[in-house]
């Protein structure tokens, strides 16, 4: 254990209001990372400077030799593996598809260097975000964009996976499928559950999958309640963590039973997946000045994933649906002019509402055996919203309803993401 400790060197856990935040207990040296870059050029000239921070990481803005490249410093979360998945599936997306993404340059997937991190070194990509440009896009310009990322989307179901988890290395031959291995995901190292002895995959099946995220789930209750010491009383004295873990607690129970129900388990083998970027959000698409895609980020902890959780919504398009165009007329303006923050957001609702009518339908013209998969699985990401959203009491009204209704055995089931998306 000590040595996997150190493993974790500078990385803090700290508990907030909203549950667990990572800190550094110590910031990488800005002229440790220049010397550290100057090493592989020694004629070079280097200059790095501080550009961003994620949940994770720290980039910086680097230039060597006037060449505008990015180096992302990593906090240890699951050491070694997030690095080396995260440099395998962004070869294996730019092998398998055109997609823009950047190139990985160098990399340290062990803290056990200079820097104290591990690390990567990357091209920057050209473009603003999207958050940036939507308000000043046309709707066609939209459009467009949906259908540059179903053409990837469409790419990606073509190259399909074997078994649920991340993946490491690339085959060396064209045309052959690298190997799925451990998972890299936040449920599976957020604060202590990186310690936890569990198995991490490769995963077989959806079941066993769904069945791990559960259990640490059902940990996380248990050690609130006291019932699961290690070494210590961890029953909490807070009322409102006990209520929580309660309420969570009894959710897991009732979705244990459905499990077999919904995903039954198939005896030919591993469950076919795709690389599914699980974030492709607004902040993570880059598009040019006339709202052309130029590039897609963030690409750690993203993993191999089952068709039925891999064949939906590019998650920018997710959310309430609307379907009358706000009248502008009706809203109030800020004193500056601009319509109010309430306008944009009703705007936002109309249009990926209509945008995700037309990826549906340019996804059927691309790859119709997506659309059979997203049009057959709601149940499916039903149950893995319900997992995912068991802790939170703003949604567990709508989950023990949903799970009521699905026992019940009725026929059309009203879907928990409509409940959620329409509260």
């Amino acid at each position: 254990m000590s040595l996997f400790k150190s493993q974790l060197h500078g990385l803090q856990w700290v508990k907030k209001t909203f549950g667990l935040e990572p800190r550094w207990t110590l910031l990488p040296d800005l002229e440790v990372l220049k010397r550290t870059l100057q090493s592989f050029k020694p004629s070079s000239k280097v200059k790095v400077t501080f550009l961003a921070q994620g949940a994770f990481n720290k980039l910086y803005d680097v230039k060597i030799d006037g060449e505008n490249l990015v180096m992302r410093v990593s906090l240890p979360v699951d050491p070694c593996y997030k690095t080396l998945s995260e440099v395998a599936t962004v070869n294996w997306i730019r092998r398998t598809t055109n997609l823009s993404v950047p190139t990985i340059i160098r990399y340290e997937p062990s803290g056990d260097n200079p820097v104290g991190f591990e690390w990567i070194l990357m091209t920057k990509l050209s473009g603003k975000t999207l958050a940036e440009s939507w308000r000043y896009l046309p709707l066609t310009a939209k459009s467009n964009l949906v259908r540059q990322l179903a053409t990837h989307i469409a790419c990606q179901f073509r190259n399909q996976l074997s078994g649920i988890g991340n993946i490491y290395a690339l085959p060396s031959s064209i045309g052959t499928s690298p190997t799925v291995g451990r998972i890299v995901s936040m449920h599976f190292f957020w604060g202590d559950h990186i310690y936890q002895d569990i198995y991490r995959g490769p995963f077989r099946s959806s079941k066993d999958w769904i069945t791990t995220r559960l259990s640490i789930s059902e940990h996380d209750c248990l050690s609130v309640l006291g019932k699961n010491p290690v070494g210590e009383d961890l029953e909490s004295d807070d009322d409102d963590e006990v209520e929580d873990a309660t309420r969570t607690l009894e959710i897991i129970h009732k979705l244990r039973p459905l499990l077999s129900y919904v995903f039954p388990v198939d005896d030919q083998g591993q469950e076919p997946s795709i690389i599914f970027h699980d974030d492709l959000s607004r902040n993570n698409i880059l598009v040019n000045d006339n709202g052309d895609l130029t590039g897609v980020l963030d690409w750690e902890c993203v993993s191999a994933l089952p068709l039925w959780k891999a064949c939906y919504y590019p998650s920018f398009l997710e959310g309430r649906p609307r379907h009358s165009e706000p009248d502008l007329g009706r809203y109030h303006r800020e004193a500056n002019g601009e319509p109010s923050e309430l306008y944009w957001e009703h705007l936002w609702e109309y249009e990926t509402t209509l945008l995700r009518q037309m990826f549906i339908k340019e996804m059927e013209r691309l790859e119709p055996g997506w659309v059979e998969v997203f049009n057959t699985s709601q149940v499916q990401r039903d149950f893995d919203i319900a997992v995912q959203n068991c802790d939170n009491e703003f949604v567990a009204r709508h989950i023990n309803k949903w799970i009521h209704d699905i026992t019940a055995g009725g026929h059309n089931v009203r879907s928990l993401r409509d409940r959620i998306d329409n509260s």
